[in-house]
C-alpha cells in the first residue's frame, strides 16, 4: 500500500494500542464514531477525558466506569453519558473488549434539544453516568436500524436526535415528552408524509421535510414518530421498498435500475434493506411474484 493509500486509510480509521475508532458521520453540532476497545480483564484501568458532551451506546461487551457523575457498569443496551472535559476511568471485564457508538455533542446542539423538550431551569449538562438497557429503547433501536442501513448519514442524524433526547430526558425530570400532538401538528406531519409519497425517489433530506411541515428538524422527527409511529427516514425507506417491489412485479427493469429509480444510491444497501423487509432477495421476489 502506497503513502497516499495509507493516508486515506488512516483518515477512515484511527488505531491505537487499546482499540480503534472509525468516524461514521459529522454534522454541525455532533460527531458519530464507532469505537472498538480491545482492553480486557488483564489490562490496567486508564484515565481518559471526554472530548465533548458524550453519549455512548454500548453495542457489545461490558465495562465498569467511574466518573464525576457516578460509578456503574455499562452493558450492551446501556447509554453512557459524560460531560465535556470531565475525566473518567474504565475497568474492562470482557475478554476481547467492547464496542460503543459514540455521539459527541456540542453544547449548543444539546441546548437546542433541551429547549425543544421543554426542560426549564437547567443546563444541557448530564447528571447521570448511565441509563440501563431497555427493551423498548427508541434511541438504541433507532441507532441499530441506522447501522443496519449501512451507517447512512441521514439515519445517523435521526439517531443523534433520539440519543440526545434519551440522555436529556433522564437528566431533566421537567422534560415534557409525552404531550399530546395538536391537530395542527398532525396535519403538518401528514403533509410531509404526502411529500415523501410523491418525492420518494428524491433525497428528501430532513431539513427539506421539516421545512415542508414548518417545524425545526428536531421537533419534526419527534412529532413525526408520534403521529406515524416511524421516523421520517424509516418511512422514506419503506416507501422506496414498496415501490421497488411493485416495479419488480410489473416491469422487466434490472434490479440496479429499479434501485436507482426509487432513490437508492447504493445497490448493496438496497439489496440488504429489501431482504430485511421482505425476507427474500429482490431477484427471488421477482421470481415468486413477477
Amino acid at each position: 500500500m502506497g503513502d497516499a493509500a495509507n493516508s486515506r486509510h488512516n483518515e477512515r480509521i484511527s488505531r491505537v494500542a487499546t482499540g480503534s475508532v472509525r468516524p461514521l458521520a459529522s454534522a454541525p453540532g455532533y460527531r458519530v464514531s464507532d469505537m472498538h476497545c480491545w482492553m480486557g480483564p488483564n489490562d490496567r484501568a486508564r484515565e481518559s477525558q471526554f472530548p465533548a458532551f458524550r453519549v455512548a451506546a454500548i453495542i457489545s461487551g461490558s465495562f465498569g466506569i467511574r466518573s464525576p457523575l457516578g460509578n456503574g457498569v455499562a452493558v450492551a443496551g446501556s447509554l453512557l453519558m459524560g460531560n465535556a472535559c470531565e475525566c473518567y476511568l474504565c475497568r474492562h471485564d470482557t475478554v476481547g473488549g467492547d464496542r460503543c457508538i459514540n455521539f459527541d455533542f456540542e453544547g449548543g446542539f444539546l441546548e437546542n434539544v433541551r429547549v425543544a423538550l421543554g426542560a426549564r431551569g437547567v443546563r444541557e449538562k448530564f447528571t447521570r453516568v448511565l441509563l440501563p438497557p431497555s427493551q423498548n429503547s427508541v434511541a438504541i433501536a433507532t441507532l441499530i436500524e441506522s447501522l443496519k442501513a449501512g451507517s447512512s448519514a441521514r439515519a445517523l442524524e435521526e439517531a443523534a436526535f433520539e440519543i440526545a433526547t434519551a440522555a436529556l430526558t433522564e437528566t431533566h425530570a421537567t422534560s415534557d415528552i409525552g404531550c399530546k400532538v395538536s391537530i395542527r401538528n398532525e396535519r403538518a406531519v401528514m403533509k410531509a408524509a404526502r411529500y415523501i409519497e410523491a418525492n420518494f425517489h428524491q433525497p428528501c433530506s430532513l431539513d427539506e421535510l421539516a421545512a415542508e411541515a414548518c417545524m425545526s428538524p428536531f421537533h419534526f422527527v419527534r412529532t413525526y414518530r408520534r403521529v406515524i409511529s416511524q421516523t421520517p427516514y424509516r418511512h422514506l425507506v419503506v416507501t422506496r421498498l414498496r415501490h421497488a417491489a411493485e416495479q419488480l412485479r410489473m416491469t422487466r427493469l434490472g434490479v440496479a435500475e429499479i434501485a436507482a429509480a426509487v432513490g437508492f444510491s447504493d445497490l448493496s444497501t438496497f439489496n440488504a434493506s429489501f431482504r430485511r423487509a421482505f425476507g427474500i432477495t429482490p431477484t427471488g421476489y421477482r421470481r415468486r411474484h413477477g
